[in-house]
């Protein structure tokens, strides 16, 4: 989980945003979900329909709307956001995994 501090007057999705750094295996998807549109349920079907199964998720920020964290296998998650854009989410940053993973140390 990022490291992060909420600034008085700024923006909390803007802050975690600015606070993830590249894990070292997962993928990562940070967005706002809601309690009526754009629930997190939605968020879990349309990652099932592109058969991409979360490796977990963790809720950053409580509330109406809630800021999410997705962990996803190593994969680049560029269609996935694209995805979710698609779908009304408009509240998504997703960073792929370091890119020095899986390759070989000399």
């Amino acid at each position: 989980m990022p490291d992060h501090q909420t600034t008085i007057g700024c923006d909390p999705f803007d802050d975690l945003a600015n606070s993830l750094k590249a894990h070292a295996s997962k993928s990562q998807i940070l967005m706002e979900v809601g309690s009526a549109k754009g629930t997190l349920k939605e968020v879990l079907e349309i990652l099932s329909d592109l058969e991409v199964d979360p490796v977990r998720y963790e809720v950053l920020q409580k509330g109406d709307p809630s800021c999410i964290l997705l962990f996803l296998p190593n994969e680049d998650v560029r269609a996935i956001v694209f995805r979710l854009t698609e779908a009304g989410f408009t509240r998504v940053k997703g960073v792929n995994p370091r890119p020095d993973h899986g390759r070989k140390k000399n």
